[in-house]
């Protein structure tokens, strides 16, 4: 009897020691920002840059982790610059599960240097989703003669 009364004991500081030890991992927070919530549209036809540059801003503005998610659907989003000049947050990731489209007018690609950049950032990840620049008749202004095509944006 008093055998097993000692193993349920080590049994039990082993568990409470983990637990202890575990803690600081369990409540390392991460904060989630849906780019809905701050009124992106999936649908491909209302502009969302506005939307992403809020929930960049929010991402940024926290000292905890962040995840910044785009849900299914394709998502019309003008150029726009993502700084993390004054970011608190130094851990951010951008978890695309939709698709990020450019405007069907290829010349804004000409008008900007970037459709979609990162500046000045540290510990940025993007994962997922897809990027469509509706490139083809910008592809095939510039496979013709036509030396009028404007020079192009990088992603």
């Amino acid at each position: 009897m008093e055998k097993f009364q000692y193993t349920n004991l080590y049994a039990y500081l082993l568990m409470s020691t983990t637990i202890f030890l575990c803690l600081p991992i369990l409540s390392h927070a991460t904060k989630n920002f849906n780019v809905l919530s701050f009124g992106a549209k999936p649908n491909g036809i209302v502009d969302s840059a506005t939307a992403f540059a809020k929930a960049w801003d929010a991402a940024c503005s926290s000292t905890d982790a962040a995840v910044i998610y785009v849900p299914k659907g394709r998502y019309l989003v003008s150029p726009v610059r993502f700084s993390g000049e004054s970011c608190k947050s130094l851990d951010i990731v951008f978890r695309i599960d939709g698709t990020l489209v450019g405007s069907g007018d290829y010349t804004f690609l000409g008008r900007e240097e970037t459709w979609f950049s990162f500046e000045r950032v540290t510990g940025v990840s993007v994962i997922g989703g897809s990027f469509d620049a509706k490139g083809p008749s910008w592809w095939a202004c510039k496979a013709s003669s036509n030396n009028s095509c404007l020079a192009g944006a990088t992603v």
